[in-house]
Formats: structure tokens, sequence, C-alpha cells
């Protein structure tokens, strides 16, 4: 599957009187050029289109009339139940004059959008059940709003894209895709509460910031960004988001078989007694739901899968829940019993994974990511250039004469020496390096993105600052010397970790040769 860079210096400017509040996490992520997608060339085009007030209509007819295939969609679309249009619409131009130009570009984003945003089933992701799951969202999103007299052009597109932060996990952050997962299997505990607990943001708020990046209305990402947290969002979108959060809850009782009587009974109880609609009108309503959605699939080439009328969901959760002897008030008890326990659950189990994690990829004396974490980084890394062409440095150094350290003051001041180093190279890196304790009295230091000149001028500093170091012992000032071999590899040649630790053993063995307290910094294919 072929997917596009995306980089913060290339992010469309989004004009937003409104700004996010962005989790520094994610900020994090833009600043250290964490790939993930770009727009497809042809949603810029169409957004740049419909802003353009005077010729919009023209402008959007021949963008979309150019892809015959997308053309044949939309057409389809107009005119199937959702618009109610049946064999009326022959044209785009007659699409644009019925639909209107916010309906015939909202349609067309979506078939983009979906299309781009495909891959191969396997055992972690399921890309079909993933956009028949946001393909259900999206009709139940516009069907609820009708219900609420609420019609918000956009509410489609934020239905059917409410949970694109769950892909881009999957696809450009796969290591915390696989362990939100996991921790969902092991505790049953909401997934934006574990994604939050994990890693500081859930993927409403990454989906709806890469939104915001891509260029798209603010009534598209706003109500994305919060659909697990209606009750934050800014009062004019907390009706979209609300509106969000229930389609997402009939989308899941849908496709997913987990408290299912229950959540029938919420949503139920949600829409006739939170929002006051009549109990016929939403049994009505939303049965429509199913055949609805199957209509909408299978224009995205979605399989539908086997999905039953609403009403006979709710028959069969009061008949199970009758068995039970619960009423409504009992079912929502239970509800949020559930969930109590499955947060109680998850907190224990991150406390156990952060405990573990740490004891795994740590050193236990001086604090520092040890060899082991420093593996499974250089090879996040050698991806990272094998696919977006970008360089690397690497830097390792050890210390001058340690043995004779510990033969004279013995190994306790060997480790006081050791802590002492490492906290000093911490408080003088970038936030993007990773310095590890590589063995012994060796350290290393992976700088992505670090050119020759940059590596020389921080392997310098960092000499000069070691040699500097004072180490108090039994009265005693003990001061030593690195020696530091440091090599800049190029993101345009094949590297392999192997002949990478090659060059960089070379540097230093060149750099002590020069008499210790020495710098030898070179790039890939000069070793002189």
């Amino acid at each position: 599957m072929s997917q596009e860079p995306f980089s913060a210096d290339r992010m469309p400017i989004s004009n937003s009187p409104m700004p996010l509040p962005m989790p520094r996490e994610i900020e994090r992520l833009i600043q250290q050029k964490i790939e993930i997608p770009s727009p497809p060339r042809i949603v810029v085009r169409i957004l740049e289109a419909v802003r353009d007030e005077d010729n919009c209509f023209a402008e959007l007819g021949r963008i979309i009339s150019a892809d015959p295939a997308l053309t044949a969609r939309i057409l389809m679309v107009a005119n199937s139940s959702l618009y109610g249009c049946s064999g009326k619409i022959k044209t785009i131009e007659t699409a644009l004059t019925i639909l209107g130009l916010n309906a015939l570009k909202n349609i067309a984003l979506s078939f983009i959008i979906v299309n781009k945003l495909q891959g191969q089933n396997n055992e972690l992701f399921d890309f079909e059940y993933f956009w028949r799951r946001s393909v259900t969202a999206a009709v139940a999103a516009q069907q609820v709003s009708e219900m609420l007299q609420d019609n918000r052009e956009d509410i489609f597109v934020s239905g059917l894209l409410q949970d694109i932060g769950i892909l881009v996990m999957y696809l450009y952050l796969a290591d915390t895709y696989c362990t939100v997962q996991a921790t969902k299997q092991a505790t049953d505990a909401p997934v934006a509460l574990i994604e939050k607990q994990l890693t500081g943001f859930n993927h409403c708020e990454l989906g709806g910031a890469l939104l915001k990046q891509w260029g798209l209305p603010e009534s598209i990402y706003m109500p994305v960004f919060y659909h697990h947290s209606p009750q934050n969002a800014p009062e004019q979108y907390r009706r979209p988001a609300e509106i969000l959060n229930i389609a997402g809850k009939l989308s899941a009782v849908y496709h997913s078989s987990s408290l299912t009587a229950v959540r029938v009974q919420e949503i139920y109880g949600i829409l006739t007694e939170k929002f006051s609609i009549e109990g016929d009108v939403v049994r009505q309503t939303v049965d429509a739901l199913a055949d609805q959605s199957s209509e909408v699939m299978d224009f995205f080439d979605i399989p539908p899968g086997k999905m039953k009328p609403f009403s006979q969901m709710l028959q069969e959760a009061n008949r199970e829940l009758g068995q039970l002897g619960m009423s409504y008030e009992e079912t929502v008890l239970e509800l949020h019993r559930a969930r109590e326990e499955s947060k109680k659950n998850l907190e224990k189990l991150i406390e156990a994974n952060k405990k573990y994690r740490e004891m795994a990829y740590r050193d236990e004396l001086t604090g520092l990511y040890n060899r082991r974490f420093f593996q499974e980084a250089m090879a996040k890394e050698l991806e990272r250039i094998k696919r977006y062409q970008r360089g690397l440095s690497l830097l390792f150094f050890d210390i001058d004469l340690f043995k004779q350290v510990n033969d004279s003051y013995g190994h306790l001041a060997g480790d006081t020496v050791l802590k002492s180093i490492a906290g000093r190279i911490q408080k003088i890196l970038r936030s993007s390096d990773v310095v590890v304790r590589y063995g012994g009295d060796e350290f290393a230091i992976i700088m992505p993105e670090t050119d020759r000149k940059g590596l020389q001028e921080f392997a310098e500093r960092m000499r000069r600052e070691i040699e500097s170091l004072e180490v108090q012992m039994d009265g005693d000032s003990l001061q030593v010397t690195v020696s530091i071999g440091a090599a800049a590899f190029s993101g345009g040649v094949a590297l392999a970790k192997t002949s990478m630790l090659e060059v960089v053993d070379k540097a230093i063995y060149l750099a002590k040769k020069a008499g210790r307290n020495s710098i030898h910094v070179v790039e890939y294919g000069d070793l002189s």
C-alpha cells in the first residue's frame, strides 16, 4: 500500500478562528515529523474550488467530471434513498443544482478519502470492518441529525471520518495501535480512554488534528475532535459532537457483540429521554439505518455483512434484560458499573505495563535506556530512512581509562561517575534524540535528521561538558574524559544496522588513536 508522507513543512494552513486545544503529544508528533498521510491532490483542489465563491460551481463540476469513476459513484449516491432523488440526477451539473455545492463536495470527499486510506486485511486490522463501521456511523449521524431537526451539511463526512485517528494509528503508529488493542482486550475499557492513558492523546484528537491540517472545514474537524467528549466542545459544536457520539454508539451495536442489549437500551434512552424524541420515531427512523447503510456501503464496494433492524435489536434487548429482571434504570446502572470496572482494570494494567517497560528498557544504574531499547529504536529509524529518505546520525563514546577509576577508587566511585555523566548528557540532548547505556562504560546516542556539521558541534559540546564535570567522592574530586566516535548517514544511501555500527566503531577507534579526550566524526563513505 502506497502512502504519501506528511510533514509539518507541507501542512495546508487553516484560517479557522477557533484553535484546537492540541495535546502536547500530538504537537510533538508533528514537530518530530512523524509520517501521517497527506491529503490527495484532488481533495486540495476541491477545497480550493469551493472557497472561490465566484467560480465554485463550474470549477467543482470540472474537477469531478474529469474523473469518470468518481462521477459515476457520486451520481449513484445522489440518486439513492439517502437523498431521495431516485433517477432524477443524470449529470454532475444537475446534482449541483438539486443537492447543492456542499452536499456534492462532501460526497466527493467521502469517496476520495475512503479510497486513499485502504489496505490489505490482516490479523491486526480489518479495513472492511473499519469502513463498514464508519459508513454506518455516517448514515446514523445524518439520521440522528434529521431526528433532532438539527440538519448539518457536513455531518455525514464528520460521521464517516470520526474514527480516522484509529486508522492513522494503525498505519503510522503501529506500536501504539497494538498496545491499545491488547489493553482493550485485557480490560474492555473504552478505546479513547486507553489511548489517552497510554499516549496522552486519543484517536478523536489525532483525527481532528489531521483533518484540520488537511484543510477540511472547521464544521467537519471540530465535531470529530470532540465526539468522545461532547461536553468539552465549544458551544456551537457541542450538538454535532453529541450527534457523532450517538452515531458511533449506533454503529457499534450494529457491528459489535459486546454488551449489545445494554447498549441498545442506552441509545434508545438517550434519544427518547435526553433529546425528547418519541419512541416510535426513534424506532422507525433508526430502523432505516441498516438498509441505508448497506446501500451506501455498496457504493463504496464494502461488503455490508448482516445488519438487523434496530427495532428487532430493541425487542431482543428488552427480552434479554426482562429475563434478567432489569429495568431501563438498572440497565444504565449496569452499563455504568461495567465501565467503572473496566476503568479500574485499565488503570491497574497500565500501571503494571509501565513498570514492566521500565524494567525491560531502562538501565537500572543510570536510568538511561538500555541496549535492548537501542536495538528496537534503531529498527524504527532504519525503516524511516528506507521509507522517507531522511538522514540519521549515530554517536558512541566511552570513558577514557575507566578501569583505572574502578581500580583506584572502587566500583562505587565508578558507578557514581556513570550516573553523573548520564545526567549531564540528558541535559544537552534534543527531545528527538535517544541516549542509551550500551554496556559497561559505553554509551550511544541516536540523532535523527542530524547532518555532519550538527553532529560535529554536538560531539564537541558533549566532550567539553564531560571534561568539565567534577564528581565528588570521599573528599576527592574525580574528573574523567571521553572518546567520541560519530557518523552521519545520508537518507539516500541503503543502510544496514551492522554496517552502521561498524562505521561508528571505526570512528571511535580513530578518536582513541588520536590520544583520547577527542572526537572523530565521519560521513558514511568517508572513513579517513
